[in-house]
């Protein structure tokens, strides 16, 4: 087990995938020898299909963050949770071969969009799934879209003090900022002297308290 090997790990995660920015964020990845970990939506056509694929072959983990991301179909009931789960999961697994057992709930397990998450945490966990929230936000889901700097700088402030770090950043067309800051933060977290690790079904995971 790595968590036993290494002093300090980061997990850099990528939700809301894929988009026309994730061959970019493979490109880094790839540049660094780093893998990460994308939870994915469910999007439809060859090119998303392929960018999927891509993620897979290049040596990440594809963890699955609902199928539609609307959070009142999502949310509604669990007959609607456990359908989208199911969803995103057989659509990934057609695509890339991957049976994914490692979620992430939208908005994270804290959201205030559901007032039934410790039904859906019980769903997750006693259908073999865990899931992963994270413990530092690059901030770069925020509305006015920051720059690289600032995201890194929210990322760094973030890992510090932390052995264990999850980070939550977003693949998405309109995050260009965000593929820009990615050599930063690598080349950071080495000098700080994290190992960059990808989320599989045995990391540890970070949970938010639930609202």
């Amino acid at each position: 087990n790595p968590e036993l090997v290494y002093e300090k790990i980061a997990y850099l995660t990528f939700d809301d995938g894929p988009s026309e920015n994730t061959g970019n964020i493979l490109d880094i990845l790839d540049r660094y020898n780093v893998k990460a970990t994308f939870f994915v939506n469910g999007k439809e056509g060859d090119a998303n299909e392929e960018r999927y694929r891509q993620i897979v072959e290049r040596g990440h983990s594809i963890g699955l963050h609902s199928y539609t991301h609307d959070f009142g179909q999502v949310y509604e009931s669990m007959e609607s949770f456990s359908q989208d789960t199911e969803r995103i999961r057989t659509y990934i697994q057609a695509v890339t071969g991957v049976d994914s057992h490692i979620y992430r709930f939208p908005g994270g397990s804290s959201t205030t969009r559901t007032t039934h998450m410790l039904e859906y945490i019980d769903y997750i966990q006693s259908n073999g799934f865990e899931y992963y929230d994270w413990n530092v936000s690059s901030g770069d889901a925020a509305p006015v879209t920051l720059t690289p700097e600032e995201i890194k700088e929210n990322v760094m402030n973030g890992v510090t003090g932390h052995n264990r770090v999850i980070i939550l950043m977003h693949d998405s067309a309109v995050r260009d900022t965000t593929v820009e800051a990615l050599p930063i933060i690598i080349e950071n977290l080495f000098n700080e002297g994290y190992e960059i690790l990808p989320i599989v079904e045995t990391t540890t995971p970070v949970h938010h308290t639930v609202n």
